[in-house]
């Protein structure tokens, strides 16, 4: 999860970035309002996509060669990795956290959306082109919501608002930048610790304006009278959460924007260029899912991991390990010596796994964390800490695949089990005290 977090954040940074330095001051206001909103979405979801890269041999593990001894140890393992796993009690207080910040941002964001309804509810509410006129009794500056355009009843009834404002408001209902508004402040609720959003939310509203002031002036033709209109109009006002309405404080850079040409060259070329950003940031923030063919080694090289039966009618061994618990297909753990003459028969003793020592090869290659876990004796360890080892410090090493069922939130695609000679002693003193026996199924063969 916290790859996943700083993967987006970086990845919108830079997108980001990129529109403050090339394309907030071009006139490219259509284009650069779907950028905004796509750098958003694609900051979101890129990190999540997985992208498959050639397989490759890779020596990783040797194979078992017998499947029963395998699945034993498998869950051997497993049950190693759970008893291991550390409980962190900062995720959880973060967690919380997180909830608790995003329930209120979330309670707030409804609070809004319902003032506004109450407005729109208690107060008349007249037909004007493509809007819905809300009569307010207070007189202020048009804002819009939806297909709503609040206006104040008075400078409406004795026609005191201009033309201009009108058109301008106009523009934020035609071109639903409403659902743009929505959309970022939704987000904020759930991606509140997201510094970047409140400067995408500037540069969003900003280039609403932009837009808007272009439909005025493809109306109206009078770039000075509208910015001396403007002018006129700064004054303090309170700003309506949610609302889209007449702000100054970008009236320098709407002022500059009015009389700004960009060239179809350049725009060709700055739109070249973000499209090529965006593929590339695609390429660099999803995930890499490599598909790893370990080696294959030669069956005659494999160290014996299942002994035969053990001669059961010897009373030397009936005696050995008629104390030694024995693993049934039904009943559990067992003592030998309370077994059927049957299931003594089947009996057999999984041998402890073998010495091996690592070749480089395949030591360089533990130090991948996408690839592997690491535990070494019995603890879970970070790939780094093999640099203080050398493949001569191990004296035997086990691993299995990570199905993706299983599969841990570093996304490591097998874990491996290493022991050191200390260990590695100690383990062997133990399988002999406690040998593991397992009573072998037969099935018969059907005809």
């Amino acid at each position: 999860m916290i790859a996943y977090v700083l993967k987006s954040i970086l990845c919108l940074l830079i997108l980001f970035g990129f529109y403050k330095l090339l394309l907030e001051g071009e006139k490219l206001h259509w284009f650069n309002r779907f950028y905004l909103l796509f750098s958003l979405i694609f900051s979101l979801v890129i990190p999540l996509l997985t992208i498959n890269v050639q397989p490759e041999l890779v020596p990783i593990l040797e194979p078992q060669p017998n499947y029963q001894a395998e699945r034993y140890l498998t869950n051997l393992a497993e049950q190693n990795y759970r008893s291991a796993q550390p409980v962190y009690d900062f995720l959880a207080i973060a967690e919380l956290l997180y909830g608790l910040v995003a329930s209120i941002l979330l309670i707030r964001f409804g609070r809004n959306i319902f003032s506004l309804i109450q407005r729109i509810r208690q107060h008349r509410k007249v037909r004007y082109q493509d809007a819905t006129l809300v009569l307010l009794p207070e007189d202020g500056l048009p804002h819009t919501f939806l297909h709503y355009l609040f206006v104040g009843k008075s400078a409406f009834e004795s026609q005191a608002i201009e033309p201009e404002l009108f058109t301008h408001e106009l523009a934020h209902i035609r071109q639903r930048h409403t659902y743009d508004i929505l959309f970022i402040e939704l987000l904020s609720c759930f991606y509140w610790f997201n510094p970047l959003l409140l400067l995408i939310k500037r540069a969003i509203r900003l280039n609403h304006e932009f837009l808007a002031d272009s439909a005025v002036l493809n109306q109206h033709k009078h770039v000075i009278e509208y910015q001396r209109l403007l002018l006129s109009k700064l004054t303090l006002t309170t700003p309506v959460y949610l609302a889209s309405q007449l702000t100054f404080h970008a009236t320098k850079q709407r002022f500059f924007m009015m009389t700004k040409h960009t060239s179809r060259t350049r725009v060709l070329i700055v739109s070249t260029l973000a499209l090529s950003l965006i593929m590339l940031v695609g390429a660099i923030f999803s995930t890499k899912l490599v598909a790893q063919v370990p080696a294959a080694i030669p069956q005659k090289s494999q160290p014996e991991t299942v002994r035969k039966p053990l001669p059961v009618e010897s009373n030397k061994y009936q005696e050995q390990y008629k104390d030694k618990l024995v693993v049934t297909a039904f009943r559990g753990r067992q003592k030998f010596a309370n077994l059927s003459e049957e299931e003594k028969k089947n009996v057999i003793l999984i041998a402890p796994i073998p010495p091996k020592t690592p070749t480089d090869a395949q030591f360089s290659d533990w130090k991948n964390p996408k690839l592997f876990g690491i535990w070494i004796d019995d603890k879970r360890v970070k790939n780094e800490v093999l640099d203080k080892y050398k493949p001569i410090d191990i004296a035997s090493f086990s691993g299995s695949f990570v199905h993706k069922n299983a599969r841990q939130p570093e996304g490591y695609l097998y874990q491996l089990d290493l022991m050191t000679h200390a260990a590695y002693e100690r383990y062997l003193k133990e399988q002999k005290e406690n040998p593991f026996l397992v009573v072998e199924q037969r099935f018969s063969k059907r005809k």
